[in-house]
């Protein structure tokens, strides 16, 4: 943008931000991998670490698993991201208004307890699964634990958060490319694959990144449903190196995240390599009205695919908990609501509900907004600057959860003007963002990617400014990508309880910390029981959120309705609503 060309000063602070917040955290991990002392304690420069974590034999045939998890997982998630995505924004299929609500609901449930759930479900004679196994006369041992159970649970639980980044640009597509493809011979299924997903390719190839990013790190799944049937992976030997050694060996588990770092990095550039000389813009200044797939006699086999996800990923591990929160053990059907009236007489109950709001609502506001300043910026900055804070922005992903949490406590207890953060809301506001910022910036570059370049310069040549630019078209027309994005950082605060249990304390702890100690305590009952109340408490989140974008899609619909002004009155492309599909006449994409 002009603005920011035109003010050095502005670069500056954006980049010493970024660095503070993106760059400073990692560089603190490499730090430590070389410390002999735990953060904030004097110590000595050592290659111990490096030496206790790579001479371990453990580490390559974790990393083995790691790699095999994040390469499936990664391409099962996307698959069906993609899937999911094309249903809801391409076909009449009858039940695809009900995939959003589910996506949002899947995405809701911490990894922790998702996990719980299903290794809950899988528990041989006592899990529902079993127990309908054995009421139809089958063998009541299904266990769902090890290689194949991570990888499928994992699978589940990604496909959400893929949905999500890609739903938004699959709706603003031009309709016309398909019906070039259609009437050049091309049949409906060879279209999506030769048309649909080659032109997705940055927000496809941005889910499989982060399904395999999130693969190699992911810790929940494989602690709760790997381990127990000897299937260990890489961040379990981290977790293990952090919490279970005695004393904690901070400089093993800094040495093994470096490699995700390296992995990270190389991902990035191997995304550079792939996707930056090729274009990719479906929102144009052309009017375009998409229509529905008529599906005919396959509309069963999509609305199939709907149920059979909702009952895996929502409705069984859902019921499953539910019904756990309601014992007082689980497997013992009694059912009360004991669990809940000790929840409410806590008084630690309401205070932690309280600060997950704010650090979710705050916290995804604030990460949506610096992803979509940082992406602005580098769109119409040099490809040095748009490189570089992309880069700083994948950054986070390098370091499994309870590794930023502890890269954030070295930063903030080596700084000094940092250190009398610690402790403080704002320290673990801080960890929030940067722990789900990687999110939020991979739904702003794909939405961004959206949008036609002849826009900003038609508005630049009728003389609006960059902030009236950047506000008045950009913004509006990616609005419905930015409240996703604010839902799914919101939903990922909101869940997530490795970076606060490292930097919070008893005043200032959300929920997530204390449904784990009540985890660790044995109180998994009562675990259960809060959860489904900060379950509760998100699905009041995303309603409010619905509610929001249909009030701007009904504005946006209205004849009466003002248009966005760019430099020609013919820029009103038309895209369709989940619910009704009305085209929309304000130069919007919903």
């Amino acid at each position: 943008m002009r603005l920011f060309n035109r003010s050095r000063l502005g670069i500056a602070a954006l980049l010493a931000l970024v660095g503070i917040l993106y760059v400073l955290p990692i560089a603190m991990t490499v730090y430590g991998a070389f410390r002999t002392a735990p953060p904030g304690l004097p110590g000595d420069f050592s290659l111990t670490g490096l030496t206790d974590a790579f001479a371990d034999s453990r580490t390559y045939s974790t990393l083995g698993n790691s790699l095999w998890l994040a390469v499936m997982a990664g391409l099962s998630a996307t698959a069906l991201a993609v899937a999911f995505a094309w249903i809801v924004s391409r076909t009449d299929a009858a039940l695809r208004r009900l995939v959003t609500p589910l996506m949002a609901v899947v995405l809701a449930t911490p990894p922790l307890f998702f996990s719980l759930a299903w290794n809950l479900l899988g528990t041989p004679k006592f899990g529902l699964l079993n127990e309908a196994l054995g009421a139809v006369g089958l063998p009541d041992t299904l266990a769902v634990t090890g290689r194949w159970g991570v990888w499928f649970v994992l699978s589940l639980k990604l496909c959400s958060l893929g949905y999500f980044i890609l739903i938004g640009p699959f709706l603003a597509m031009d309709r016309r490319l398909e019906e070039a493809s259609l009437i050049a011979g091309a049949g409906r299924l060879k279209t999506f694959v030769h048309v649909n997903v080659p032109v997705m390719a940055p927000a496809v190839m941005s889910v499989f990144i982060i399904a395999f990013i999130i693969g190699l790190i992911v810790l929940d799944i494989p602690l709760i449903i790997g381990r127990p049937a000897g299937f260990q992976v890489f961040a379990t030997q981290i977790f293990d190196f952090a919490n279970n050694d005695i004393p904690p060996n901070y400089a093993a588990a800094s040495a093994l995240a470096m490699i995700f770092i390296a992995v990270v990095v190389a991902l990035v550039a191997i995304k550079w390599r792939l996707l930056d000389r090729r274009q990719f813009t479906t929102v144009s200044g052309k009017g375009a009205r998409p229509e529905p797939w008529d599906l005919g006699r396959w509309t069963w086999l999509c609305n199939a695919v709907i149920v059979v996800y909702a009952l895996l990923a929502l409705v069984l591990p859902v019921i499953q908990i539910v019904l756990g929160s309601l014992q007082p053990v689980f497997g013992i059907n009694r059912f009360s609501a004991d669990n809940f009236t000790a929840l409410l007489d806590d008084p630690q109950v309401m205070p932690a509900l309280i600060n997950t709001a704010q650090y979710a609502v705050v916290g995804g506001a604030l990460a949506v907004a610096l992803s979509l300043l940082t992406a602005m910026v580098g769109r119409h900055g040099s490809l040095r600057l748009r490189r570089g804070l992309e880069l700083s922005s994948w950054l986070p992903w390098a370091v499994q959860g309870i590794i930023l949490g502890l890269a954030l406590v070295w930063t903030f207890l080596s700084v000094p003007f940092l250190r009398s953060l610690f402790g403080t809301v704002t320290i673990v506001l801080i960890g929030l963002v940067v722990a789900s910022t990687p999110v939020a910036g991979r739904a702003m570059d794909a939405a961004l990617a959206q949008v036609g370049r002849e826009l900003e310069e038609s508005a630049r040549v009728s003389g609006a400014s960059s902030l009236r630019m950047g506000v008045g078209i950009v913004a509006r027309l990616i609005l419905p990508s930015c409240l996703a994005a604010w839902l799914i950082t919101a939903i990922q605060i909101a869940g997530n309880f490795e970076v606060p249990i490292l930097l919070s304390r008893p005043a200032n702890q959300p929920v997530a910390v204390l449904v784990y100690q009540l985890n660790v305590q044995g109180e998994v009952t009562r675990a259960a029981a809060l959860f489904v109340l900060l379950l509760g408490a998100v699905v009041c989140l995303a309603l409010v959120l619905g509610a929001v974008a249909w009030l701007i899609r009904g504005r946006a619909s209205s004849p009466k309705a003002p248009t966005a002004r760019a430099a020609t009155a013919s820029v009103t492309p038309t895209v369709p609503s989940i619910p009704s599909r009305p085209a929309l006449t304000n130069s919007g994409v919903e």
